[in-house]
């Protein structure tokens, strides 16, 4: 919903080092994942991405250049705000409210993902599904992001590009909208919107 992951660039990098498609590595991410967690810390993550790169290349006969080149990658690299992002988290912040991000993202280092988008300054709790130990649409997950930013769930406005998330944090009793950045016009009453660029206006509804 805040970023994209710039795919183009990621081939670019990947495609002369890895005989794998940026999917079929990714699979093989996920795979090593299940198999021996998901890091909770970013001193977990290190080791979490070196044994998963290690595992890589002796499994496809890599090279110790490209293992080299592997190992001292930062995928925040790849990690782009969309341009409405920064904007929107400005107007939060002019109206006075704290900024939490509640992410599914299944490494700790989120907080590296927001600096790295060019607004970590504006996030007052960067709150990764592995850190604290919940995911959307559970409802812990809502309520551990909300006493991060020492409000209760009815006083958050909520936005999310899937429905089952969106409808999760209604169950918990926040104001929520879905972000469908394919629409040409929001749909408030049907709580969807374009993009972020209607945040003053969700606001000004609240009384914000």
């Amino acid at each position: 919903m805040l970023s994209s992951f710039d795919l183009e660039s990621a081939a670019h990098f990947f495609t002369p080092r890895v005989p794998l498609s940026l999917w079929q590595i990714f699979d093989r991410w996920e795979a090593w994942g299940s198999h021996v967690g998901f890091p909770r810390s970013d001193a977990e993550e290190m080791r979490f991405f070196r044994g998963f790169w290690d595992a890589l290349c002796d499994d496809l006969g890599l090279g110790s250049a490209v293992r080299a080149d592997l190992q001292g990658l930062d995928y925040t690299r790849y990690v782009v705000a969309f341009p409405d992002t920064r904007g929107a988290l400005l107007a939060a912040r002019r109206a006075g409210l704290a900024v939490g991000v509640l992410s599914n993202f299944s490494l700790a280092s989120l907080e590296a993902s927001l600096a790295a988008m060019g607004v970590g300054d504006l996030v007052d709790a960067a709150c990764a599904a592995t850190v604290i130990g919940a995911a959307k649409p559970a409802p812990r997950a809502y309520q551990i992001a909300a006493a991060r930013l020492g409000v209760e769930p009815q006083e958050c406005l909520f936005l999310d590009d899937e429905e089952a998330c969106v409808a999760g944090a209604r169950a918990v009793g926040m104001t929520a909208y879905r972000v469908d950045r394919t629409l040409q016009a929001h749909a408030l009453d049907q709580g969807i919107v374009a993009d972020l660029g209607v945040l003053p206006e969700l606001l000004a509804r609240l009384g914000r």
